[in-house]
């Protein structure tokens, strides 16, 4: 189960109404949960978020430039690369290993290069990256833009997965969350073609 909040508000960022509902979904039912909320004030709320029965964090990047950053989710952006990595280290230990993941939506705007830097800086902390095509939605303000080509993602999803299996990190592992479902990536088919290989 994912569960989310988007931004409610720039203190917990979502953290204390992601508690009180990860507590009450395991009190009824043993399921794999995954929160997902932009890096809260403090960093205690790791501990919290996993006491109320939290298996998976996800802290979403979207975008790895601070210029596509800012110019894709002026919001989001407010909250500096730092804070992540602050956020990363911090909850990593609380987790484990692979159980902290961000999403990466690749084609707005970051190149290749780009996103393996930040990939490889993610993976030497534990943190699993999931890159994921960008597709366009009508009725949106990015309803024009262009989805990246299979060269493009071939570009990164095939060193990407070499950099996992060689950090020993694979979606399969994780508990719950969009890395372990991989639906929206052909990320996890590199992985098990570099298995196999």
């Amino acid at each position: 189960m994912v569960m989310t909040t988007g931004t409610p508000n720039a203190t917990d960022r979502g953290a204390a109404v992601l508690c009180e509902s990860a507590f009450a979904v395991k009190a009824a039912v043993a399921l794999p949960i995954q929160a997902q909320c932009e890096p809260p004030d403090d960093d205690r709320w790791f501990e919290r978020m996993k006491a109320s029965g939290i298996d998976a964090l996800g802290m979403h990047l979207e975008a790895v430039t601070p210029e596509v950053r800012t110019r894709i989710m002026p919001g989001k952006a407010s909250v500096p690369l730092e804070r992540y990595y602050e956020a990363f280290e911090a909850a990593v230990p609380v987790f484990g290993r692979g159980q902290v993941s961000t999403y990466i939506l690749a084609g707005l705007g970051d190149a290749p290069e780009a996103i393996l830097e930040m990939a490889e800086r993610l993976v030497g902390m534990g943190v699993y990256p999931f890159v994921v095509p960008f597709v366009p939605i009508s009725g949106t303000p990015l309803e024009s833009h262009p989805a990246p080509g299979p060269d493009f993602m071939h570009a990164i999803l095939k060193p990407l997965a070499d950099m996992l299996a060689g950090a020993d990190l694979r979606s399969t592992d994780i508990k719950a969350g969009c890395g372990r479902c991989g639906a929206c990536s052909a990320l996890s088919t590199y992985e098990r073609a570099g298995a196999t290989a």
